[in-house]
């Protein structure tokens, strides 16, 4: 029962998925930089991220495991982690791209710039030593709220211990299906927090 539940969550905070449950989440604020925003506005962007960092990155996943240059989808070495993630962090940066032709908020492209960089920087962890690209993920989400309540004075306080919460949740179940070691679980939750919340921090020493 407890391997069914830590696969559940494994699933549903899946780091494909976050882009998108980010995007989601940003746009529940109520702030300035949401304002511009009607909800066919937020609906199309929300479509164009789901194509960007979801489907297109899981039909190359599905070409390359019928094309035999992955064994399984769960990616579990970290030679087959290498291909994958550098073809998603490839859809990321073009998801960026186009945030910056729409002139977004710099919230936005920051959030999606940070994802591109976290794969990409797990990706090359990985040919040394293997990190939970799970944790690098929610940590990234941390870091997002962290970064936004400083740079932006937003009260979100409750926000970040659900999501603290869900990190431990997510650690957990990868922990449970021995999916990987305690030091790659807090490993790859820094490694998202720091970068993440560095998208949004270090941008107010240089302006």
């Amino acid at each position: 029962m407890e391997n069914r539940i830590a696969r559940f969550i494994t699933y549903l905070f899946h780091p494909v998925f976050l882009p998108l449950y980010c995007l989601m989440l940003l746009f529940s604020f109520k702030s300035s930089f949401n304002f511009e925003f009607i909800l066919k506005a937020q609906l199309m962007l929300l479509a164009f991220v789901a194509v960007t960092t979801i489907i297109f990155p899981l039909l190359m996943l599905f070409l390359m495991k019928w094309q035999g240059f992955i064994k399984d989808y769960k990616l579990e070495s970290r030679r087959e982690r290498l291909l994958p993630y550098l073809i998603t962090s490839i859809f990321y940066f073009l998801a960026y791209n186009m945030f910056n032709r729409m002139q977004l908020h710099s919230i936005y492209t920051s959030y999606i710039l940070g994802a591109a960089i976290i794969l990409v920087v797990v990706v090359f962890i990985n040919l040394w030593w293997k990190i939970s690209t799970h944790m690098a993920g929610i940590g990234g989400v941390f870091g997002m709220i962290i970064g936004i309540s400083l740079t932006l004075s937003l009260e979100l306080l409750l926000i970040l211990m659900v999501t603290t919460i869900l990190a431990g949740l997510i650690g957990y179940s990868r922990l449970k299906l021995n999916a990987h070691k305690p030091s790659e679980i807090y490993t790859g939750f820094l490694v998202g927090a720091m970068i993440m919340a560095g998208m949004y921090i270090v941008p107010l020493f240089l302006y």
